[in-house]
């Protein structure tokens, strides 16, 4: 159970209390902030919210770039109500849906996502009240837009009432990425944030001293961990309005950085940098890899990292970690059970499978509120996910005699051609480490004969010169016969949510096209059929 002092809104008025003129956030491209500096800008928000009446138990929705989300993320907490934060790519329907299903009756906005809100009309749900940020000529029809002054507000002449949260208290109401069907709100209490934050990357030798670089949006756990870890560290956090490539090492050198989330293909980019004798000159040495890329100690050693891997996703808090366990990390392992959860690998009947065997992975905690409390709206879906009082993640995985475990694919996303199952994962990763390729995804689609083909969607390097055929005697040498793609699709990029994972019920339905080449021996036979067969 977190005490007061650990909720992160109190942590930071105490901060603000103790320390004030000690600089928390460095915003990439804007100004630094001091605790002082954060508590009067929580304190402004604070003031304009409740005079809006916002009160405990409302939701928020927040829809804001990463630099300007903090304060009112704390300030919405303070006042007992809930942070709805929207993925920033959302407009038309995607943003009706979270308005809709989540209640909220006020939102903050930036200038620059108001006219996503005035084209929804009368369809924002509940929302009679949107606050922007700053001035903006919008019409908005159905809703009364307020500009924020926050300099008035600095000044206002009477308290608001404010609450201390527990760590038992919703801390916001994260959509999931919506890869297949509509999104799910999974209510995220500060308790589940922090024992997340714990894992990602481990507290255990990190201190003050350690600056944390965090380019992932506050709309997803990834986004809101650096901030809470730097927090309970007394530490500095770096922001960014999302990640670059380019300016990745820029950014780690200019503001000293030294932990930082590399997630989705984040890892695979900055691997495909051209070397330099300058990749281990800088201050980042800790990462949590999430994906790790093919080769990771390899990864590595290249940069002079020490890295760490969880099983994670937004509805639960790291069951699993391989710590700074290299020798894990080499075996592709996602670690062992962290102390306080239950873990297993069931079959679909939730029957727990023998060692060895891969099924798919369900999760408990011990205690209350590390895990989600359920999808907001959602009976139904919260019923089904928490199935025989275990949390069904939707993943496959296995157990090792020696209680580390290994992900293997999305339920969803296993591949079965021939009577053999195949792990998407897997197979990316291996044409991931072609030359010839930045990014990869690997689906099924339906083969004449049953069961599914495989079907690989690349992201050339050099699109002009690349050449499917090669890159298939490439994996020849490298995975098993039945893994190797019957179709090879060229893009110039893959589909994917905010939080850089991969739409792939979208290529699942991409059709077989001009973009497509197709392996010549793995067309069907056009052979007759044997008398008395069809």
């Amino acid at each position: 159970m977190l005490t007061r002092e650990e909720v992160l809104p109190n942590l930071l008025a105490d901060r603000a209390a103790l320390s004030p003129g000690r600089v928390f956030v460095r915003n990439v491209g804007g100004e630094d902030l001091t605790y002082a500096q954060l508590e009067a800008e929580i304190q402004a928000w604070l003031a304009l919210l409740g005079d809006e009446g916002v009160t405990p138990g409302d939701r928020v929705v927040v829809m804001l770039p990463n630099t300007r989300l903090l304060p009112i993320w704390l300030a919405i907490a303070r006042l007992g109500a809930i942070e709805v934060p929207v993925n920033t790519a959302y407009r038309g329907k995607f943003l009706e849906h979270v308005l809709v299903s989540s209640g909220a009756r006020c939102a903050v906005v930036a200038p620059e996502f108001a006219d996503r809100f005035a084209a929804l009309g009368d369809a924002l749900g509940e929302c009679r009240t949107i606050v922007l940020t700053d001035p903006v000529e919008v019409e908005i029809t159905h809703a009364r837009a307020v500009t924020a002054d926050l300099e008035a507000m600095s000044g206002h002449g009477h308290s608001v009432p404010t609450v201390e949260p527990g760590g038992y208290h919703p801390a916001a109401i994260l959509y999931t990425s919506g890869t297949t069907g509509a999104s799910k709100g999974a209510i995220v209490s500060w308790e589940q944030i922090y024992k997340t934050a714990e894992a990602c990357p481990p507290w255990h030798d990190l201190s003050s001293d350690d600056v944390r670089y965090s380019p992932f949006p506050m709309f997803h756990m990834s986004g809101k961990l650096a901030v809470y870890s730097a927090a309970v560290l007394d530490g500095e956090v770096v922001i960014r309005n999302g990640f670059s490539t380019s300016e990745f090492w820029r950014d780690i050198d200019r503001y000293g950085c030294t932990t930082s989330l590399l997630i989705g293909a984040t890892p695979t980019f900055i691997a495909k940098l051209p070397a330099s004798q300058e990749d281990r000159e800088h201050r980042l040495r800790n990462v949590l890899l999430g994906p790790p890329p093919d080769d990771p100690i390899g990864f590595c050693d290249r940069f002079g990292l020490r890295a760490s891997v969880v099983f994670n996703m937004t509805e639960l808090s790291c069951p699993t970690s391989t710590g700074w366990d290299m020798e894990l990390l080499a075996r592709g392992s996602v670690g062992c059970l962290r102390e306080g959860y239950s873990m297993r690998i069931v079959d679909d009947a939730d029957y727990e499978l023998p060692l060895g065997e891969t099924g798919e992975i369900v999760v408990r905690a011990d205690e209350p509120w590390q895990l989600m409390g359920g999808y907001w709206g959602m009976p139904e879906k919260t019923v089904e996910s928490w199935r025989n009082l275990w949390f069904h993640t939707g993943d496959l995985g296995r157990m090792e005699a020696d209680g580390t475990f290994y992900f293997l694919d999305r339920k969803k996303d296993a591949i079965r051609r021939r009577g053999e199952n195949i792990s998407s994962m897997e197979l990316e990763a291996e044409i991931c480490e072609s030359d010839d390729i930045a990014e990869a995804a690997v689906v099924g689609y339906p083969s004449e004969v049953g069961e599914e083909d495989v079907r690989a969607v690349v992201v050339p390097l050099d699109p002009g010169s690349f050449d499917p055929a090669a890159l298939i005697e490439f994996l020849r040498e490298r995975v098993p016969a039945f893994m190797l793609p019957r179709y090879v699709t060229i893009t110039d990029a893959l589909p994917k949510t905010p939080t850089e994972k991969v739409r792939k019920n979208e290529l699942k339905n991409w059709p077989i096209d001009e973009r497509t080449w197709e392996h010549p021996s793995a067309r069907p036979s056009r052979r007759r059929s044997p008398a008395g067969t069809t």
